[in-house]
């Protein structure tokens, strides 16, 4: 039995009962029915002298639930007794994960290490998400995360799940997180709080949540740091995959053969998972201090997800250091090739290539609509609703970039000189462009501007204010309409 609660767990208006009373007492409501515990256990609180709250936690102790505050439904790994290799540990894990699993380039050994990272959670500020999509079914989603769930520490895998049973979970057992079938619930209108959270969780210093709790609504802070997997057909949300080491999986082809994955032998990798909390245990400290050196050529955040990753390969040695960089650099790659641009970086890229084909220091805003219209394989001719993108659309896809047209009496335009910021920022693919400024050359107030009339009737008088074939308003900076 408990022993006596503490002073902030007394009722504030009872005289306590001695600690044989409170014994008994709580042993006869264990036995009580559930309706009939429930009538009595606000004046049975008020009686001993202690909470509600702190009744329900004893009697459920005292009842033997299962789900009883301290029971703890995760398995806790011995770490084997003698010192383990890293770089054999790491073959054998990839191993396993491509006995089961048919992947793409680069993703085998970065998985391996993501095992790892997930026993030596610990000792890291940043935990990356381990993505697991695919464009359709049956390509091996559920397969690969269940292979993971029987190589990582406390494995919680889940077809769904709330936000407010992830981080009670996380605070309570610290298990590693692996979410299935993401895509039918992750949504970010219905779940935005359970997205967040697994943003959130990316960062040590900010994976928090603060909720209320108990009979008077206290505050509390919530951890939501743990090493976190998530599958899903198609893709992971932006800022969820900005986060992620993604692994894109394919269906299998024919002569493509893997052993099929029993759940119900997840016993036969114990060893392994012991080996790996050995390692983990004995690098703790190495892992924790260390500063690895991380490929330039992944941008910043990639280079965050990278860092844990790079600092387990350095640990283990052998060719791990090598390989896992050269697949940080490949996945990355991969991922930037197949990764929907945003409108405005999309727009940026051809108003370079504009540039680049017609040559010049400036553009008329309406010669930059009609020449982006021309571009093949590009939306803007159809680009709201059948209709091609007007020069206010431009204008105001640019202005997040810092672009802005610049007005004579007759016409609005484009300098070159103004999207330098914009090409080095966004543009980051190496190509630059080979279109030479000139800031002194502006077009003359004499030059008649082509008729400001688009498709679809979109008119623009000399206040800018905008009148759409389709119902849509705007004036100036405050135009609310769609693009």
């Amino acid at each position: 039995m408990n022993a006596m609660p503490d002073s902030d767990e007394l009722h504030p208006d009872a005289v306590p009962f001695d600690m044989p009373q409170v014994e008994a007492r709580i042993a006869e409501l264990a036995k009580l029915k559930p309706l009939d515990y429930e009538r009595c256990r606000e004046d049975a609180a008020k009686e001993m002298g202690i909470r509600v709250s702190f009744l329900d936690k004893v009697v459920k102790e005292a009842h033997g639930d299962p789900d009883a505050d301290g029971a703890d439904p995760f398995e806790d790994v011995e770490p084997s007794a003698d010192p383990v290799d890293g770089a054999a540990l790491l073959d054998e894990l990839q191993n396993t994960i491509l006995r089961f699993c048919v992947l793409p380039d680069h993703s085998a050994p970065l998985m391996a290490a993501w095992v790892l990272h997930a026993w030596a959670h610990e000792s890291f500020d940043i935990s990356p998400v381990l993505g697991i999509v695919s464009p359709e079914k049956r390509c091996g989603k559920t397969t690969a995360l269940s292979v993971i769930s029987a190589l990582t520490p406390r494995a919680m895998h889940a077809v769904n799940i709330s936000a407010s049973v992830l981080f009670r979970v996380i605070e309570k057992y610290k298990p590693t997180v692996l979410v299935d079938e993401a895509d039918t619930f992750l949504d970010a209108d219905k779940n935005g709080d359970l997205r967040g959270m697994l943003n959130g969780g990316h960062n040590r210093s900010s994976a928090y949540v603060w909720r209320s709790v108990g009979d008077d609504h206290e505050p509390r802070r919530f951890k939501v740091w743990a090493p976190k997997a998530v599958a899903m057909i198609g893709s992971l949300p932006d800022t969820l995959e900005d986060r992620a080491l993604v692994v894109r999986l394919r269906r299998k082809r024919d002569g493509e053969t893997v052993e099929r994955f029993r759940s119900d032998r997840v016993d036969k990798f114990l060893p392994l998972r012991q080996r790996a909390a050995r390692w983990a245990k004995d690098n703790a400290l190495t892992l924790a201090n260390a500063d690895p050196l991380v490929p330039d050529a992944l941008h910043d955040r990639a280079q965050d997800n990278a860092r844990c990753i790079c600092a387990i390969a350095d640990a283990a040695g052998g060719h791990w250091p090598q390989t896992v960089r050269a697949a940080l650099v490949g996945m990355c790659r991969d991922v930037e090739d197949d990764e929907p641009q945003s409108a405005g970086v999309l727009l940026l890229r051809d108003v370079r290539e504009i540039f680049e084909a017609k040559g010049g220091s400036w553009i008329g805003s309406a010669d930059l609509v009609a020449a982006l219209c021309a571009l093949e394989d590009s939306p803007w001719s159809e680009w709201r609703r059948g209709i091609s993108i007007s020069p206010r659309g431009v204008a105001k896809l640019l202005k997040p970039y810092g672009v802005t047209p610049q007005r004579t009496t007759q016409q609005r335009y484009y300098r070159r000189a103004d999207f330098d910021d914009a090409f080095d920022r966004y543009l980051s693919d190496g190509s630059g462009i080979s279109v030479t400024s000139d800031t002194s050359v502006t077009p003359s107030a004499s030059v008649t501007e082509k008729s400001n009339k688009n498709k679809g009737d979109d008119t623009y008088d000399i206040n800018d204010t905008y009148s759409g074939a389709d119902g849509y308003k705007g004036h100036g900076d405050t135009w609310a309409g769609e693009i």
